[in-house]
């Protein structure tokens, strides 16, 4: 984590902070100070969804209800555009600042979601590593990519058979990583169902399995086990992308844009996040 303890000074003068929303956690927990922490939603400990689930593992979980934020009182609450409009309202009327953060699905709106949360908490300077941490892998890939015209189309597939287009966070990142996604061609907008046929027709260089566990035991995995999506030849063998490098907006995309360029070209590009993670 970036964040180290307060010094004495400017400790008192920075907020306590409840975050209730899966993606306001993980910006809560790389920039705060420990002390500043009180509680985190429910999804921060998973592995599967959060980037930051061993740094959640010792605070207090909450369901995005407001009783229990008020039970921690704290100076400030953080939450998402899909945040509990009940506990939005509630929350109101007994004079907590509740703060709402966007969703950002492109760089520099994740740029500008860090660099509010860092204000909002008192470590600018934390949110500005953090971002120039960022920027420094985009920028290491983007040197590195091959022309456009050799780039590879490729295909993400999550369960369902379902694949993103343009305007989608997932989108953002397979561009930052040099591939033209075939979801693009197919008038995909965030999310769309993608026909096994279709699959067959477009013939993508390159696979990407997103998801949030390698081996769900459901019907909605079915797809990635059909005879055709088995035979399908690509120039790469397909991978697989872990949902907690893109559920939400952070600077950790990044480590997902480097795994995709890789894995593509063959780019090595130093990190300096959570590397050692599967």
């Amino acid at each position: 984590m970036l964040g180290t303890p307060a010094d004495e000074t400017g400790a008192a003068e920075r907020p306590t902070v409840a975050s209730i929303n899966a993606c306001t956690d993980q910006l809560v927990l790389e920039l705060a100070d420990p002390g500043q922490l009180v509680t985190v939603s429910e999804y921060a400990r998973s592995p599967a969804f959060s980037y930051m689930a061993e740094a959640a593992a010792e605070y207090p979980l909450n369901s995005g209800h407001a009783e229990e934020v008020m039970a921690h009182d704290p100076d400030l609450v953080v939450g998402g555009p899909y945040t509990k409009r009940e506990t939005r309202n509630r929350l109101d009327a007994l004079g907590y600042r509740m703060v709402t953060l966007d969703s950002p699905d492109t760089f520099p709106g994740i740029r500008e979601t860090i660099r509010r949360m860092a204000g909002l908490l008192g470590h600018p300077e934390r949110g500005e590593r953090l971002i120039a941490e960022m920027d420094r892998t985009l920028e290491a890939v983007a040197e590195r990519l091959p022309p456009r015209e050799e780039r590879l189309r490729a295909l993400a597939l999550r369960a369902n058979g379902v694949t993103v287009g343009e305007g989608a966070l997932l989108d953002t990142i397979m561009e930052a990583a040099g591939l033209r996604n075939v979801g693009r061609e197919v008038g995909a907008g965030s999310y769309k169902e993608f026909p096994l046929e279709k699959l067959v027709t477009t013939r993508p260089d390159l696979l990407i399995l997103a998801g949030f566990a390698k081996a769900e035991p459901s019907l909605a995995q079915g797809v990635m086990h059909h005879p055709v999506f088995a035979s399908l030849e690509t120039k790469r063998p397909r991978m697989w992308l872990p949902g907690r490098l893109w559920s939400c907006g952070g600077w950790f995309n990044a480590e997902a844009v480097a795994r995709l360029a890789e894995h593509a070209y063959g780019i090595s590009v130093p990190q300096s996040g959570n590397t050692d993670r599967p």
